[in-house]
């Protein structure tokens, strides 16, 4: 699912394709670590090469890329920052997540979590309950240590290791709050190191037992991890199976947002 088809879902018919198409091709540059060119954007978006070009090239002599080889490939050029309105705050948090959440429990099933850093804990801000008799609430408010739990741990691991470190000094000895809590520092850079390779963090009981979920931080402008998205739901019901089902989507929802997230600076 791409930007425009998660956060206009259910307007179809008011779109505009070939604009739409442009959007998309832009979307594709936030975040990209590299030049792109058409031939592998037409692969990432699925469009043909000759649409991808077209909006390459139309962007391309309105200023918002600039071509970065003769090959045909391009970069974002800094007149994006012309669109921001520096008179104007920077949106809630919530608001901008909230199509992320309801997309991803209602493509789940299960409960999806909307999570913020506030110093050495993160903090549940807003959440969507999912379905079925059995399932993981949303407790707004609750705050929980960067070392337990899989949102925690999303967010300590796309932390530097110098703030990783700072934080084991200032926090040393670890609370455990189950026997699985990661208390020796070993371990959790252990668990750090699977996170940062994997790209999310998996719930084992170190927190909440009885309960499984898929974390993955969030980043603002200057890339620092200020929150974290979380879905789970019941360990009776989400077996390595549904992890491998649903871990597609929830990756992709999750760099939807990121895409926008990316555009400010967390306070």
């Amino acid at each position: 699912m791409t930007l425009t088809e998660l956060y206009a879902k259910g307007e179809g018919r008011s779109i505009n394709k070939a604009t739409k198409r442009v959007f998309d091709v832009l979307a594709t540059f936030i975040g990209a670590t590299a030049p792109l060119g058409a031939s592998e954007l037409s692969r990432q978006l699925g469009l043909s090469r000759n649409m991808v070009h077209r909006a390459l090239v139309t962007l391309a002599e309105e200023g918002y890329l600039l071509k970065s080889d003769p090959g045909g490939r391009y970069v974002l050029s800094y007149r994006l920052v012309e669109l921001q309105n520096t008179a104007v705050a920077p949106p809630d948090l919530r608001e901008i997540a909230r199509p992320c959440l309801a997309h991803l429990s209602e493509a789940t099933g299960e409960t999806a979590q909307l999570c913020v850093r506030s110093g050495d804990v993160q903090t549940i801000i807003d959440g969507i309950e999912g379905g079925g008799p059995v399932v993981v609430r949303v407790k707004l408010g609750r705050a929980t240590p960067l070392h337990a739990s899989n949102a925690s741990r999303a967010i300590l691991a796309a932390c530097t290791n110098a703030e990783i470190e700072d934080y084991l000094k200032r926090n040393a000895p670890l609370t455990r709050y189950t026997p699985a809590t990661l208390t020796e520092p070993d371990a959790l850079w252990q668990e750090i190191g699977a996170i940062r390779k994997a790209g999310y963090a998996l719930s084992f009981g170190d927190y909440s037992p009885g309960t499984i979920g898929v974390a993955i931080a969030l980043v603002d402008f200057d890339a620092r991890p200020f929150g974290a998205i979380v879905v789970g739901g019941p360990a009776s019901r989400l077996t390595d199976a549904w992890i491998q089902e649903h871990l597609e989507t929830i990756r992709s929802a999750v760099a939807n947002l990121n895409s926008i997230t990316s555009l400010y600076q967390a306070p």
